[in-house]
């Protein structure tokens, strides 16, 4: 007998059934297999949630609102949260609208070399170190930095302008830094698209930019919103990049949460956190409410 089929019949029993099926029907094993991941989710994820919850509830003379009632009224706080809000919107529709061209031309390209160019220009930045990505636009729009540099060379601006330290700063180096998730989200809805519906279209007359606008525009809509849903959501949590190129006047939540913590306020950081996660379930609860599970294809 042949050792490719020797090999076949070693891994069956008596009963021709695979030894490997006949061990996954072990039901301790089983019972393993399922609980060892939700142990770890457990561990990781609930018990320090409740222990953030409960922290933001008491105080020092046990329970109390004091904490939510401070960040919902004190201006401080109401400013970083819109602040956290209109940053996440800013850079969600940056990404959306140079993430939607790119995947659009990468699944109708004709030569498989224009789209390993697209997706390879998109994603290897992705590889690089975020931190390295941030200090990059740290020097690229100090005040020496070349954007200033090139718009003074081409007399757009007679003097540097302050380009650091803004919105604008953060809001590029969120979009650069995010642009994957939405360019990977709208490039997996769009692959899913029968190109034959504009070919029919245009054999029926209807020209390109129609057929796009009736047809194919329409059917991305499910990668437009999960891919715009990631990138809020992301947004909202971010750190280093408001951190090292916002400024003061620029702070989203996470930095007010860490200042809080350096200032062994653990009690306000833990309100602050809870209410950046209920926005979230709440945004996430309404996309699924009015547009459906955005993360399932359609069949």
């Amino acid at each position: 007998m042949p050792e490719k089929n020797r090999a076949v019949v070693g891994d069956i029993n008596a009963n021709g059934v695979p030894l490997a099926h006949k061990v996954a029907r072990v039901s301790k094993l089983k019972w393993i297999i399922l609980l060892v991941p939700l142990l770890f989710v457990l561990l990781t994820l609930i018990i320090s949630m409740l222990g953030i919850i409960k922290k933001s509830f008491i105080g020092a003379d046990g329970f109390t609102f004091e904490y939510y009632k401070k960040i919902f009224t004190e201006p401080l706080y109401i400013k970083v949260l819109f602040n956290t809000l209109k940053t996440g919107v800013i850079v969600t529709l940056s990404c959306l609208l140079l993430a939607y061209p790119a995947a659009y031309l990468s699944v109708r390209a004709k030569k498989p070399i224009v789209r390993r160019l697209i997706t390879g220009g998109i994603l290897i930045p992705y590889w690089i170190s975020m931190l390295v990505r941030i200090f990059a636009w740290q020097v690229i729009l100090q005040t020496n930095g070349v954007v200033n540099q090139l718009l003074m060379h081409f007399h757009i601006i007679k003097e540097p302008i302050q380009l650091l330290y803004t919105t604008t700063a953060v809001c590029i180096s969120m979009t650069h830094i995010l642009l994957p998730y939405m360019f990977l989200s709208l490039q997996s809805n769009m692959e899913g698209i029968d190109a034959n519906l504009s070919t029919a279209a245009a054999v029926m007359g209807a020209r390109p930019a129609r057929s796009f606008v009736n047809i194919f525009l329409p059917l991305s809509v499910p990668g437009i919103f999960s891919g715009s849903l990631m990138v809020f959501v992301l947004a909202l949590g971010f750190y280093i990049a408001p951190a090292l190129l916002g400024g003061a006047d620029n702070m989203m939540v996470s930095n007010l949460i860490e200042q809080n913590m350096n200032n062994f306020n653990a009690n306000l950081a833990a309100a602050m956190s809870l209410e950046l996660l209920v926005i979230v379930f709440i945004i996430i609860g309404l996309a699924f409410k009015f547009v459906g599970n955005i993360f399932v294809t359609k069949k």
